[in-house]
């Protein structure tokens, strides 16, 4: 009989062990230390609680959460305090949440899947209160089940999607019965939620780009891969693709997006994570600036401030001081 592993990340914790204090603002310290800073604001004050139970699942954590009415935010000043870029999958087992992130202004029905990337700015409303079941997921473990995961970050996924099923089933288990009776390493599991993850993602992506033909990701991978490149234009990817400028643009319009706003997005993550790198520092931030396709570096700099909130350099220095 193989032999149950017990994690020291595995935990439960409730605002009815709060003593002397405010179980709003106990919870809110607990998600800003425990997942990602963060403000939480609730009308119902001394009458809001919450529950919490954790599971460490190897470069995974399971973090099952049930709460009163709340809202959460993110700032861009919070995001530029956090040091290693994470994501969070989070199932509505029950409760509507209403989320603002990146480009999408939507709400997740009960029962749906969103993703959340916590190096950008959100704000989550939970009307009804939540039972929500989420995943943390580092970047570097999700990006080989996920190729393009910003891609698929702040609206539902898994709405009258079969694949949604299987992912909704295996979280609502470990949720109720725990990992303790567990047949399967508790490795092999973060495997299994990866691979659901990539089914969940890939039929969410083809509700974007239409059959799923792939050329929405291609058009992306193309621009990724010259991104540094000063001279990039439509023109060169479209020929590059086989396609005519003008159906390239049709395709990221289809997208809500643009080649522009794309190539700068790819260019500022690249950008985030040579500022992120303790290797560069003694790189400067026009060098930097130059590696990701930027000639101009005053145009670098309010591009930058436009996404974070800060200037490049002191998203690097509060790096620095949470690496100390």
């Amino acid at each position: 009989m193989t032999a149950r592993v017990h994690d020291p990340r595995d935990w439960k914790w409730s605002s009815a062990e709060v003593e002397g204090g405010s179980p709003l603002v106990a919870w809110s310290r607990m998600l800003s230390s425990q997942i990602a800073e963060m403000a939480v604001e609730s009308e119902l004050g001394a009458n809001f609680d919450a529950a919490w139970t954790r599971y460490g699942l190897g470069p995974l954590e399971l973090n099952f959460l049930s709460c009163k009415p709340q809202t959460v935010s993110r700032s861009p000043e919070m995001v530029a305090r956090d040091r290693a870029p994470f994501f969070e999958l989070l199932y509505a087992r029950s409760g509507l949440i209403n989320v603002s992130h990146g480009r999408f202004r939507s709400s997740v029905p009960e029962g749906a899947f969103v993703i959340l990337n916590d190096q950008l700015e959100y704000g989550l409303d939970f009307p009804e209160g939540s039972n929500c079941l989420t995943v943390r997921m580092p970047e570097p473990w999700l990006t080989p089940w996920i190729a393009s995961p910003h891609d698929v970050i702040g609206r539902p996924l898994g709405v009258d999607q079969p694949w949604a099923r299987p992912l909704a089933g295996l979280l609502t288990a470990i949720a109720d019965a725990g990992l303790e009776s567990a047949a399967l390493p508790r490795a092999v599991v973060a495997d299994q939620i990866g691979a659901m993850c990539a089914l969940l993602a890939e039929a969410g992506s083809a509700e974007d780009i239409g059959r799923n033909d792939g050329l929405t990701k291609r058009i992306r991978a193309a621009i990724r891969e010259r991104h540094a490149d000063t001279a990039i234009d439509p023109s060169i990817i479209a020929d590059e693709l086989g396609i005519s400028r003008r159906h390239l643009h049709r395709v990221l319009a289809g997208n809500s997006t643009t080649f522009g706003a794309l190539l700068n997005a790819i260019r500022l993550s690249r950008a985030e994570l040579l500022l992120s790198d303790p290797r560069n520092g003694d790189m400067s931030i026009g060098t930097i600036a130059w590696e990701v396709g930027y000639e101009d570096q005053g145009h670098f700099a309010r591009l930058f401030k436009k996404r974070r909130g800060v200037t490049a350099s002191q998203f690097r220095a509060a790096l620095r001081r949470n690496q100390h």
